[in-house]
């Protein structure tokens, strides 16, 4: 587990990440929980704005 704090913008945000490995050490299991929603919100908008152009790269034509 391993608790953070950030800024994004104007909110003030705290989350923890907890990860699962397998025997080999691999992460099989990945989650992250963000407090307060007003925070979560703001990550969302600027993690859509910096990744949201390199999606269409991905995207098949259809």
């Amino acid at each position: 587990m391993h608790e953070f704090s950030a800024r994004v913008g104007d909110k003030q945000l705290k989350g923890i990440d907890l990860i699962r490995f397998d025997a080999e050490g691999r992460i099989v299991d990945f989650e992250v929980t963000i407090r307060p929603l007003s925070g979560l919100r703001a990550l969302g908008e600027a993690m859509g704005q910096r990744i949201g152009p390199l999606l269409a790269a991905f995207k098949t034509p259809s």
